[in-house]
């Protein structure tokens, strides 16, 4: 089928205009039917620009994501108020396919208030899983974007659902949350706590979130059975908080990120603060964290045509391998930085890091004891440097 980005839909503009440009060339026409046809000419060619663009970003793949962004519908999407999902803690919906929750997830902690949206596999609603308690994985979009965009450009809950039916990735809860607060983040927040009253991203992000949702679902407390991952801007905070807050993620997915944070349009994102941009910059603290530190695993991917996104990887992985860790890091052959490389590596991720969270396990969770898992980083940056202890053995249960 003929989609929003092929070649034919481009040619048959440039036709179009072609025509149109032919009709105001002509002097026999009425003057309204060359007012007209100019009109038509200018939105033709504004929506060529716009296609051209589609088509290198690779955003709209089809008419229906199309439309669904236009209408601002998201078809498949059940929403409940925060903390109001009792009913799915218990399972108490019937979800064959599984389900695509729109909510806000509250932040008493940073301050803030933003919209998400959370994937529960079909196994959450069960009867074998009933009791369970299912591993979460927070994905970050990139900037400009918002939540909608892991469904509209990457179909998360099919391509994930589809995954788990050919026992290629394990049943997991997927959150993802509003890391810029505006709907479509038209500047980005870089996942950062802003000096001088800014908003809070990094506390929303890895204190906030995590307690929303293990209040409305059925998941494992932040910890062993936590992960993170991003694409674009969306890597850089993946990476960061991982580092951050290994006591919340212990797996980090890295697609098209960096690895130092950017100056950003209104000056330094820091406020001219030399140590907490250490503080937040992972190359850094990766390099200078003392040998044996227990570090989250991490796994990287760029497009292959991107040189700077694949120098990136590269760096980083390199400094991963001086602390003993092999993280996988996939490239996709002839693909820049734009969902053409995002949608073949994501479904890469998902089987890598469903299976080290593990499945669903029955029985009660225990929540986590406050310090118990120090940050890691170097000795001089707060709280740096000490091992977590390993966490506690898990036993999956298998649907009969």
């Amino acid at each position: 089928m003929v989609g929003p980005q092929s070649i034919v839909v481009l040619l048959l503009m440039v036709a179009v205009f072609g025509g149109l440009a032919y009709v105001l060339a002509r002097q026999g026409p009425p003057i309204v039917l060359r007012v007209g046809a100019g009109v038509l000419a200018f939105a033709v060619s504004s929506v060529f620009g716009m296609a051209v663009v589609n088509r290198f970003y690779d955003y709209y793949q089809t008419w229906g994501d199309l439309f669904d962004d236009l209408s601002g519908k998201h078809p498949g999407v059940q929403a409940i108020p925060p903390g109001g999902g009792k009913n799915l803690k218990t399972g108490g919906v019937p979800a064959k396919d599984g389900l695509l929750v729109s909510t806000y997830f509250a932040g008493p902690k940073s301050g803030l208030n933003r919209p998400g949206l959370v994937y529960l596999p079909p196994q959450y609603f069960q009867a074998p899983y009933a009791t369970a308690h299912f591993p979460v994985l927070e994905l970050l979009h990139g900037s400009p974007g918002e939540p909608a965009d892991w469904q509209r450009g990457l179909h998360v809950s099919s391509t994930y659902k589809t995954m788990i039916e050919k026992h290629q990735a394990k049943p997991a809860i997927l959150v993802m949350p509003n890391i810029n607060g505006s709907a479509r983040g038209a500047g980005g927040s870089q996942c950062l706590d802003r000096p001088h009253n800014g908003d809070k991203n990094d506390s929303y992000l890895a204190e906030d979130v995590p307690a929303s949702v293990q209040t409305s679902f059925r998941t494992d407390p932040p910890g062993a059975r936590w992960g993170v991952a991003g694409f674009s801007e969306g890597g850089f905070c993946a990476a960061n908080l991982a580092l951050r807050h290994p006591n919340v993620f212990s797996l980090a997915g890295v697609m098209s990120g960096y690895f130092q944070p950017l100056p950003e349009r209104g000056g330094d994102p820091f406020g001219g603060d030399a140590r907490a941009r250490l503080e937040n910059d992972p190359l850094w603290r990766l390099t200078n964290t003392p040998p044996g530190a227990r570090l989250p695993a991490f796994w990287l991917m760029a497009g292959e045509s991107d040189r700077g996104d694949v120098s990136d990887a590269k760096l980083f992985h390199g400094v991963l391998e001086s602390h003993g860790q092999n993280a996988p890091m996939v490239l996709i052959a002839h693909a820049r930085h734009t969902y053409a490389a995002w949608n073949p590596a994501f479904p890469k991720f998902l089987s890598w890091a469903t299976n080290r969270l593990g499945g669903p396990v029955q029985g009660p969770t225990h929540a986590p004891v406050p310090g118990k898992y120090p940050p890691v980083g170097p000795a001089n940056l707060p709280g740096g440097g000490q091992e977590s202890p390993a966490p506690p053995p898990v036993h999956e249960i298998k649907p009969s």
